[in-house]
């Protein structure tokens, strides 16, 4: 059997018994972990530089170099470095948003020892097998908001510069070229890894963004779908000539599945989930449907004619999550569903939560968030009844 060596855990937080006592901590785990540590951004950069690291944690709020620039600087020198955020002001708005992206893990501060443990091996162990990336830039440009940080973002793709520009939390404006405002932004989130750098200072702009940026990177995806359709078509007809191209189309009707089937029991609940999806599928304008977990989790996937359902299933959750929670605060109860209703596609997010905990799922509790995408108007009606049946249907194909 192939042994490996200890994956080295980079921590970076500016309170210094709070580094010894995770150094101290994950010193019985030497032959697992080898822990670095870092007071601020700054000297991690540097510690990024000059070794190998499997896995960065680190706190948001920090001098010199926040968690957020060093975030962005592993976003040009080392993307593929998955990251866990660690933030004594964090929010269930925050916890979802950084969560469900599936790039970053999240821990509310303060923590304890082992819930810091149990985050950094399963982190290890995700990665390993491929389930966790780095930071995108979605991801990043959420954190922001969710932190209601104001900032210049710069990213750059090639010899192509642009600027997104946030104040308390809003994007305001955003320029690319001769582009600015939504025009811009829905260009710049649609850059394929591009380098990220975070401007400090008070943002003097004109709004000339109005929409939420939830509902901006939905319509990026939708756009970045219909950029592939094209691809697709192209290599379609290549083929016909006698070309050939590796582009392979989501026929409607398949069943990709972007569920972990490790077990026989999981598989046989995607299968039964799948087909009580097919319902849904007979909706004039189908594009979509999915059902995910409170956090993102992609449980079972049936696409039409969109190639980015799973990221529209993580955004639309966002959504849906903020609407749930300025329902309760406005003493309405908790929403159920959102219907986002963009320039070529609707978008509904539908919640059934047995539980209490409205961002977990507790033991013989289902809790979870159903995703279906329109391409047209005649059957919104239809849909949010079909949905509401359909949901009930699968809570019992996903009670833990």
């Amino acid at each position: 059997m192939t042994t490996t060596g200890p994956k080295t855990v980079l921590i970076v937080d500016d309170e210094d018994l709070f580094l010894r006592t995770v150094a101290d901590g994950f010193a019985p785990h030497a032959n697992r972990v080898n822990v670095l540590t870092a007071p601020n951004g700054k000297l991690a950069t540097e510690i990024l530089g000059r070794c190998s690291v499997d896995l960065v944690v680190t706190d948001l709020k920090m001098p010199e170099v926040d968690g957020f620039e060093l975030i962005a600087f592993m976003s040009r020198r080392c993307p593929s470095i998955p990251v866990v955020v660690m933030t004594a002001f964090g929010t269930p708005e925050v916890e979802t948003r950084v969560t469900s992206q599936g790039a970053i893990q999240y821990l509310d501060k303060p923590l304890d020892f082992p819930a810091l443990a149990r985050t950094v091996f399963d982190a290890l162990d995700a990665s390993a097998s491929g389930h966790l990336e780095g930071i995108t830039l979605p991801t990043l440009l959420q954190m922001i908001g969710a932190d209601r940080k104001t900032c210049t973002v710069r990213v750059r793709s090639g010899p192509d510069e642009g600027l997104l520009f946030f104040s308390r939390g809003d994007l305001v404006d955003a320029e690319l070229g001769t582009l600015n405002g939504e025009s811009a932004t829905l260009a710049l989130v649609r850059w394929e890894q591009p380098a990220i750098e975070i401007l400090g200072g008070h943002v003097q702009r004109p709004r000339r963004i109005e929409r939420s940026l939830p509902v901006l990177l939905l319509e990026a995806l939708r756009l970045k779908d219909e950029e592939v359709e094209v691809e697709v078509e192209e290599g379609r007809t290549s083929e016909s000539a006698g070309g050939a191209s590796g582009a392979r189309a989501i026929a409607p009707g398949t069943e990709p599945r972007d569920v972990n089937d490790e077990s026989k029991q999981m598989e046989g609940d995607v299968m039964s989930a799948t087909e009580k999806l097919k319902e849904l599928a007979a909706l004039e304008g189908f594009a979509g449907v999915a059902v995910y977990t409170p956090t993102g989790e992609s449980l079972a996937v049936l696409a039409g004619d969109g190639q980015h359902l799973k990221e529209v299933g993580v955004l639309a959750n966002n959504v849906l999550l903020n609407a749930q929670k300025a329902s309760v605060e406005m003493g309405t109860g908790r929403g159920q569903q959102v219907h986002v209703e963009a320039e070529k596609a609707h978008i509904f997010a539908r919640c059934l939560n047995e539980g209490s905990d409205p961002l977990k799922s507790l033991p013989g509790k289902a809790h979870i968030h159903l995703v279906l995408v329109l391409k047209s108007d005649s059957a919104i009606g239809l849909a949010k009844m079909r949905m509401a049946n359909t949901i009930e249907k699968l809570a019992e194909d996903f009670r833990m």
